[in-house]
């Protein structure tokens, strides 16, 4: 029965496998009268063409006699499994890629557009599924049988003879090749022959224009929902009642690839079990998942339909992010099950569980709103626009960090993956708003105009990333008792050089130093102060701030861990030679400049257009913070925040540089 089984499981495989490795949903399906009509070739080379358009795309069809070749090997012998595989799995492979297109051309003739696109959904995730329980199976099999042991037992009372027919057994337990040959051609031949004649009437029937698509569709009736007067909201309300492939395309695909991740990952949840953070962690990452795999799918699936968004009064961009918002609210509610869980078993950790789903909810919105940045048209020719590797890169940023923090229990890294997702996420539609567009019409598309978030992250990150590379090669030249001068020498160089390169790349961009270092936005005049006060502004509020920051240390000096991490890293920085002096150079005569021209004039300035108001102070100021230790946090936030503000007052850079300097060197002494 278990053989039986397993041979009617590959059949269904290679049946609803498709044209793809993917699970293909977005992929218009051309019945042949569609290309009978649009193709200048002999009907009999199209009708060819459709029915064997599944071998000649997916590889898994060219593997699939192996599966053959491998039973019949251990039946036989290696000779006859070669010839089996030959003989047997490639009619065999033939006959189910025949049918599995069969199957297409009866969904389109016979179920209405709504459910059309459930039903090859469906198809396709039946493909999918069981190509992944195939490849699994060496590990779920055995589990599966014994958790359904009692409800298998009753069957095995039935006769099953599709393994012995399979195989050429005989009725008194021997075996035969040239019955099981003879059993297999018979079966091929009345496959590939009923699926051909169904495809023929189909064709014919198509022809004619008697299809579903030209039956009348039901008459409109008023759909109440729950989400108000929000147009958005009740747009996607609505096509999850009217189009029944909606819970295929956003629930069940989306869950079963994510699935797929968490049993890659059965190594995590083997220590979920015993602790809080591996099981919210592993919770973290499907959600993650699912949102990653989420975006791209729904956006695709609903096809040449998307343009009419453009049209809409509230635009494609509200539309993409009322997807994203509801997205997350889909993500945010299965990853709660996962974290109600958690909290359930370890009552004692229900606090820190709390404060994780309260981050899960702000780093899920993040994600989402980055997946639909990576959506896609189809186009007429039925085929899906790929989606650019540096645009997946950039939505990639930051994509584990929240659960890498989580498991490993370092809070300060999931909220730099939080703060690090949003900015991205900023980044990216930043970009994604200038070509939006020219969606459809991709040639004629526009970068936004310089500088850009995506401008000012890249160049930070090359900063830090120099920094350490040149720092350790000095250590190697130095010696590790140099490590104060080396860390000095090379941000100072990293920093001089990375600015001038950005300088000199915005310059080829007709972006100067002063269009940088002045704020644009106008003002009233009688609100921007002039720079000599400005700079004696500057100069009181870097005071007060490094005496905050004293204030700080010593509050930290009360609190015994923090105390402990003090006092090892004020002994480790009395046995450096020359560590003060080195990073007073550092931080008061290089850091000041570069991190205010990256950070204020063009991370700042960019935030501001795509955000606006205090968001993007504080967006730029949190993004500040996280490049620094994680102890310094507080008063680095505010030291950024005053410099973000005091940038846009006054409308000169010099003012946020002198109240670094003076910050600086006040922490310093």
């Amino acid at each position: 029965m278990i053989g039986s089984l397993v041979l009617l499981w590959w059949l269904a495989m290679l049946i609803f496998q498709g044209e793809g490795l993917e699970l293909d949903l977005q992929r218009r399906r051309h019945p042949m009268w569609e290309w009978l009509f649009s193709h200048p070739a002999p009907p009999g080379a199209i009708f060819l063409a459709e029915m064997l358009s599944p071998i000649a795309a997916n590889p898994i069809y060219w593997g699939a006699p192996l599966f053959v070749a491998t039973i019949y090997t251990f039946v036989y012998n290696a000779a006859i499994g070669l010839l089996a595989g030959i003989l047997i799995g490639i009619p065999i492979t033939i006959a189910a890629a025949c049918l599995g297109k069969a199957c297409e051309i009866a969904v389109t003739l016979r179920f209405s557009p709504r459910s059309r696109g459930a039903m090859i959904g469906f198809m396709s995730w039946i493909g999918y599924a069981s190509l992944m329980l195939f490849l699994l199976g060496i590990f779920l099999v055995p589990r599966i049988i014994a958790a359904a042991a009692r409800v298998l037992y009753p069957l095995t009372i039935l006769p099953w003879p599709w393994l012995r027919l399979f195989l050429g057994g005989q009725s008194d337990g021997s075996w035969s090749f040239p019955a099981g040959l003879l059993a297999c051609w018979i079966f091929a031949a009345i496959i590939i022959a009923g699926s051909v004649r169904f495809s023929v009437w189909g064709a014919q029937l198509g022809l004619s224009g008697v299809s579903a698509s030209s039956q009348p569709g039901p008459t409109s009736r008023r759909t109440t929902t729950h989400f108000g007067k929000e147009p958005l909201y009740r747009k996607e309300f609505l096509w999850f009642v009217r189009d029944r492939s909606a819970i295929v395309q956003t629930i069940l695909i989306p869950l079963s690839i994510a699935s797929v991740q968490v049993f890659n990952l059965r190594g995590v949840l083997v220590h979920a079990q015993g602790a809080w953070n591996y099981l919210c962690g592993t919770g973290i990452l499907f959600g993650t998942y699912f949102l990653w795999i989420l975006g791209p799918k729904s956006l695709s699936s609903e096809g040449a339909a998307l343009w009419i968004a453009l049209t809409w009064p509230r635009g494609l961009e509200s539309l993409l992010k009322a997807k994203a918002w509801l997205w997350s609210l889909i993500s945010t509610g299965i990853v709660a099950l996962v974290l109600a869980y958690a909290a359930f078993t370890f009552h004692a950790d229900a606090w820190k569980i709390a404060l994780v789903l309260i981050g899960w909810f702000f780093f899920s919105r993040s994600m989402a709103e980055k997946s639909v940045t990576l959506v896609t048209i189809t186009s007429e020719s039925g085929e899906v626009q790929k989606i650019p590797w540096g645009r997946r890169l950039a939505a990639q940023l930051g994509m584990l960090t929240f659960s890498i923090g989580i498991i490993s229990q370092q809070w300060h890294i999931a909220i730099m993956g939080i703060v690090y997702s949003y900015v991205t996420a900023a980044a990216m539609w930043q970009n994604f708003r200038a070509r939006l567009p020219y969606l459809y019409d991709p040639w004629s598309e526009e970068l936004p105009s310089p500088p850009t978030l995506m401008h000012a992250m890249i160049s930070i990150s090359i900063l830090v990333e120099c920094g350490a590379i040149l720092t350790g090669i000095l250590l190697v030249i130095a010696g590790p008792q140099n490590i104060a001068i080396a860390q000095a020498i090379a941000y100072a160089v990293c920093s001089v050089a990375v600015s001038l390169a950005v300088i000199s790349f915005l310059g080829e961009r007709n972006v100067s130093l002063r269009d940088v270092t002045r704020w644009r936005s106008p003002a009233p005049s009688s609100s921007v102060p002039q720079l000599i006060p400005a700079l004696m502004l500057a100069a009181a509020g870097g005071i007060i701030l490094g005496l905050a920051a004293h204030g700080y240390l010593a509050a930290l000096e009360h609190i015994p861990a923090t105390a402990e991490i003090l006092r090892k890293s004020r002994e480790v920085m009395a046995k450096l030679h020359g560590l003060h002096i080195s990073y007073g150079i550092m931080a008061v005569v290089f850091a000041p400049f570069a991190e205010e021209y990256l950070f204020r004039g063009l991370l700042f300035r960019a935030l501001d257009r795509e955000w606006g108001g205090w968001r993007a102070v504080i967006g730029s100021a949190a993004f500040f913070a996280v490049y620094h230790p994680a102890m310094s946090w507080p008063p680095v936030f505010l030291l950024g925040v005053c410099n973000a503000l005091i940038f846009k007052k006054s409308g000169r850079l010099a003012p946020a540089i002198l109240l670094h300097m003076v910050y600086n060197a006040l922490v310093l002494m």
